[in-house]
């Protein structure tokens, strides 16, 4: 299979490192604590009282908090421009394509996008859209067919817009 080629990617953190590695390390105890609970319940044969996790629970929370650690350690927006279609995503999921030439029109995000979001990640307003990463500048695309704005940060707006729009 052939790697597809690319005329703009950008990856951008959507927390700070260190509220990562909080989030991690808070997660990694909470999986350790299930596993735990798990292990002492199968293995050790401590009972099952009335007041703990019976041990299937234990278990699925235990997987579910080892993969959600995961997907939060690799947490990073995605974008990606090829000859046909814009590309974005968080990690794994929130991924949406949009075809280069279903864009109507593209400028520059005038405000500060983190704080008109209220926040990072995949945010909804009332009429935007946006994939709100840790740049300060930003870029707006109007799509056809959408009915709210497509907001997204990038560290170098002019050729994010360039590669959308290489004709102009």
């Amino acid at each position: 299979m052939a790697s597809k080629d690319y005329r703009y990617t950008e990856i951008q953190a959507i927390m700070p490192p260190k509220m990562i590695w909080a989030i991690v390390a808070l997660l990694l105890v909470v999986t350790g604590l299930f596993g735990y609970i798990y292990i002492a319940q199968e293995f050790l044969g401590r009972p099952v009282d009335e007041n703990s996790v019976p041990t299937h629970w234990a278990l699925i929370i235990f997987i579910a908090t080892a993969l959600l650690t995961f997907y939060v350690s690799r947490l990073k927006m995605i974008t990606r421009v090829d000859d046909e279609s814009l590309t974005m995503s968080l990690g794994v999921i929130g991924k949406r394509q949009f075809l280069l030439e279903s864009i109507q029109s593209v400028r520059d995000y005038d405000g500060n996008p983190a704080a008109d979001f209220l926040g990072y990640g995949y945010r909804i307003g009332i009429k935007q859209t946006g994939y709100i990463g840790r740049e300060e500048k930003a870029i707006t695309l109007k799509i056809q067919e959408q009915k709210r704005e497509l907001v997204i940060t990038t560290a170098d707006p002019e050729e994010l817009k360039s590669a959308i729009k290489p004709g102009e």
